[in-house]
């Protein structure tokens, strides 16, 4: 169903700069669905922003999907880029078994590190069209989760309409901009 990964690989090249912004996806290990219920995708989102009130990093955007997370922060000073990911994996983690749910992570992360020419709002809007171009969410409601530390950073989200759900024709933006991102980060 899925092409094979080879997410060893992805550690390669990793470099931690505090202060850089990253653009990080995790999946569960198989593409399982284990955050398909209000509960188990509350728990992922709650995880997210627990990484910045504890200063780890500066939240920005993120979204959870039934089978992965999309998460768009500034690195903090404290942790490396890999202490992060693995503390979100970790928080999740056990968040999720204090519930009755397991979960196994993919052993790797996906991450960019973007480059000062590289403008954060292409990988929020990225993410936050995920769930619709992915035909989780019908365009004409707002998906739950999506998070965002300030709704007046990003210039699409004042374009959304008032129940926060996308333009009509942004799924095709969507496409666009994602091609451009994978273009970038190749």
């Amino acid at each position: 169903m899925f092409r094979t990964r080879k997410t060893e690989h992805l550690r390669i090249g990793r470099i931690s700069v505090p202060g850089a912004t990253y653009f990080v996806t995790t999946c569960s290990a198989g593409r399982r669905p284990i955050f398909v219920t209000d509960y188990t995708a509350r728990i992922a989102s709650e995880a997210l922003t627990h990484l910045a009130t504890e200063r780890d990093v500066v939240w920005i955007a993120g979204t959870v999907m039934p089978d992965h997370i999309h998460a768009v922060f500034q690195l903090g000073d404290r942790l490396s880029l890999d202490r992060v990911i693995a503390k979100s994996k970790g928080v999740i983690t056990r968040n999720m078994h204090q519930v009755g749910e397991q979960i196994t992570w993919q052993e790797n992360a996906f991450e960019h590190r973007l480059r000062p020419s590289e403008d954060a709002e292409s990988y929020a809007f990225y993410i936050f069209m995920n769930s619709y171009t992915a035909g989780l969410c019908p365009l004409d409601q707002s998906w739950p989760w999506w998070v965002c530390s300030d709704s007046k950073r990003f210039r699409f989200l004042a374009l959304r309409r008032d129940n926060g759900s996308p333009q009509p024709e942004w799924p095709n933006e969507s496409e666009r901009i994602s091609t451009q991102i994978v273009h970038q980060t190749e």
